[in-house]
């Protein structure tokens, strides 16, 4: 950037340099014309000469003129012949680079190459022995145990390979393996895959000279799946603009109508305070202001939070949504951008929270009067509640060096884990408990309402751990195996779906909120430590298998009504397909969040295709003239069909501009008739959840997020995984 300006007429001075050829070539004219001239003119020029003040300093000649001419111009020469030299060697010198590095990447190769040969003799020539270290004291238990082992293993497994099966050295305290189950084809459940105890116990005994790691395994935090090399990117640049001007819009009608009050209303708007007071919509939000890049709406919130938010006349409050949404957005906004003022309010709202836990059993009361500390409401909570609090007062310990908070919330993860075997079903656990009492209530289970998170923050703790608390990936996966058996239903036309369990009765109907799960089973799969296990490496492909399926019903959804719009919960058909039973959308993320997951995990491009018709659907049908509201889908006549060809790939150019300006083709048949009524609310989980994973999946550059240092909490605020290394060096 120029910091002073220049006279006009030094702009021609600079310039002036390179018009050097020119002047050369108008001096060397100037003197051949002077020697051109008679002998009569040159005696007059002698006279005139002769008449010039005696002082004045003599003319140079027209020999020392040409002479003054030929240097200059044999140093414009050699000037042009020293630039298209060091022209020449540049070239040279790139080519004789790219020759080096290409001989280093060939030499590398055939040192990897090398490697692995290598690598193989030595396992060829591994004999496998009896357990060593047992043969010493006695050789006859360790073969008899190494026969028993290889008997239990074939039975189970058949023929596996010998590279199949990981040192115990290497994976001390991992997750046992619980059994696997696998859908037929027929819709019928296969043989499950069990490991007996004395195959367990034979396992760790393991000799390892017989224990080689399987080649090509993927040892990073989370395994991604390649992604489609034909994926438009134009394409999907536009769809993310899309969501991001999404976002822009909602965003800018809370901060117009609703500004430092915790809900819009988005028919009236007008505010309200239906979260206690705290600028709820404003905190959940962010998290998704900074990952879109949004920078100046974030700083003018920052600002407002520093100067303004307070939390000493809120009152009555749900302690599950104020972590979730408030607490974990602050402490996400302080993750993403270092900017203590976050975390200072984060402390202030934490140290509030905690009276929450202040029951008979440690278990958090729900109800909460913040300002004062004092319960409210019922003495029951429910699993979710209490499931759903880790996360956050594990990273406002690490954030801090305060120890109080993790411990108040892992407390609760680590009584259920002493206790599961007396209080759970195959992992699973009855929805109500007495914070009181300690008494579990009723014969409810449920991956929907109630009971979503406590699964999901199972599986997240451990990871943002760092994997190395084992016995919660243990209790994840349990769970898994329970909800197997006791919620997924194999129903209609061989539609997979997760049903409620009340009283030992399944139900026929499938919650929007589950559709969550297939998501965590795909995050899970994906992180799972298989190191070559065999027993490991197919559960891991159950779960994704059963993401994938699962995944596909929570989009079918959306195929329910017309709109493309998902209910709130549904029924199947006789040929599978979902009916709504509750038909509302209420900007629901759930299946958007899967389908991010599985996008990124899976690879399949129809999870990405999927994302953006979500969005479409969302900003036709729940827009208002400011924002978006919740809809209640309404009933739609036979004959009427809606095709939308906007966003698609192949689209041409027209339509693709088109999409840009929320424009969208369509055809109709049938009557006109009225698809959505709007209802004046817009949830903050809209654009803390919803229009983040429909952003996130339309990227196809590294962004803000990385599943591999970050975990989502359930309100989709990102916050790092914890590393050996102190906070500040993260």
């Amino acid at each position: 950037m120029l910091l002073f300006a220049l006279p006009d007429n030094a702009v021609d001075d600079l310039a002036a340099p390179t018009n050097l050829r020119g002047t050369v070539t108008a001096t060397a004219a100037s003197v051949a014309d002077h020697e051109s001239m008679g002998p009569a003119h040159q005696a007059a020029g002698e006279k005139l000469q002769n008449l010039a003040p005696a002082n004045q300093v003599p003319l140079p000649s027209t020999k020392e003129k040409r002479t003054a001419m030929e240097e200059r111009k044999i140093a414009v020469e050699e000037d042009e012949e020293e630039e298209a030299l060091e022209r020449e060697l540049d070239q040279e010198e790139d080519a004789l680079l790219e020759m080096e590095e290409k001989q280093q990447k060939e030499e590398e190769e055939e040192e990897e190459e090398e490697e692995e040969e290598e690598e193989e003799e030595e396992e060829e020539e591994e004999e496998e022995e009896p357990l060593e270290y047992l043969e010493q004291d006695d050789p006859d238990l360790a073969a008899a145990m190494e026969s028993e082992f290889e008997e239990e293993r074939q039975a189970a497994f058949g023929d596996i390979d010998d590279d199949m099966v990981d040192d115990p050295e290497e994976d001390k305290g991992a997750a046992y393996a619980k059994p696997a189950v696998a859908f037929g084809a027929s819709g019928g459940k296969a043989a499950s895959v069990k490991v007996s105890k004395k195959m367990k116990a034979a396992k760790v005994l393991v000799s390892p000279a017989r224990t080689t790691r399987k080649k090509g395994l993927d040892d990073t935090f989370v395994r991604f799946a390649p992604q489609d090399p034909r994926t438009d990117k134009a394409l999907a640049t536009i769809r993310r603009e899309r969501v991001k001007m999404g976002m822009k819009r909602a965003w800018d009608a809370y901060r117009a109508n609703a500004w430092g009050k915790d809900t819009i209303l988005p028919l009236s708007k007008a505010a309200a305070d239906r979260w206690g007071g705290m600028a709820m919509t404003m905190l959940d939000s962010l998290s998704t202001l900074w990952v879109m890049g949004l920078k100046d709406d974030f700083m003018e919130a920052r600002d407002w939070i520093a100067e303004n938010l307070s939390f000493k006349d809120v009152g009555h409050i749900s302690v599950f949504e104020t972590n979730i949404r408030a607490l974990a957005g602050l402490l996400s906004a302080y993750d993403l951008s270092r900017d203590k003022v976050f975390l200072d309010r984060a402390v202030e709202l934490g140290d509030l929270l905690l009276p929450a836990f202040d029951s008979k059993t440690g278990f958090p009361i729900n109800g909460l009067t913040l300002y004062s500390g004092q319960h409210s409401g019922s003495r029951s909570a429910c699993l979710a509640e209490f499931g759903t609090m880790q996360i956050e007062f594990r990273y406002l310990s690490h954030a801090t060096g305060n120890p109080i908070y993790a411990e108040k919330a892992m407390y609760v993860f680590e009584k259920m884990h002493d206790e599961s075997a007396k209080v759970a079903k195959h992992g699973v656990f009855k929805l109500d408990y007495n914070a009181d009492s300690g008494v579990w209530g009723g014969d409810h289970y449920s991956v929907a309402a109630r009971g979503d998170s406590f699964y999901e923050y199972l599986l997240k703790t451990w990871l943002q751990g760092n994997k190395k608390e084992t016995w919660l990936r243990e209790m994840f996966d349990e769970s898994v195996d329970g909800i197997e058996e006791l919620l997924l239903v194999r129903g209609p036309g061989g539609r997979l779906y997760i049903a409620n369990n009340d009283n030992g009765h399944q139900s026929d109907n499938m919650e929007h909120l589950a559709c969550f799960y297939p998501g965590t089973l795909a995050l899970a799969a994906a992180t799972l430590e298989t190191k070559g296990d065999v027993t490991l490496e197919k559960r891991a492909a159950h779960y994704m298998d059963l993401a994938r399926e699962l995944g596909e019903t929570c989009y079918q959804f959306t195929s329910s009504h017309a709109t493309g719009l998902a209910p709130d919960s549904v029924t199947f058909d006789q040929k599978g397909m979902p009916q709504a039973s509750d038909p509302r959308y209420i900007l629901r993320p759930e299946i958007a969040e899967s389908m991010y997951y599985l996008h990124l995990l899976d690879g399949n491009p129809k999870w990405r295709e999927y994302g953006a018709n979500i969005f479409e659907a969302i900003d036709t049908y729940c827009r208002t003239d400011e924002a978006y509201a919740q809809v209640r889908l309404m009933a739609t006549p036979p004959g009427y069909k809606k095709h939308k060809t906007a966003l698609r790939n192949g689209d041409t150019s027209s339509t693709m501009e088109a999409a840009v300006k929320g424009e969208e083709e369509t055809t109709k048949t049938g009557p006109d008739v009225k698809l959505v009524s709007h209802e004046d609310d817009m949830e903050s989980f809209f654009l803390a959840e919803t229009l983040k994973y429909l952003y996130l999946i339309q990227e196809t550059e590294p962004g803000e997020v990385d599943l591999s240092r970050q975990v989502f909490n359930t309100e989709a605020h990102p916050l790092r995984i914890f590393s050996d290394r102190s906070f500040s060096d993260v």
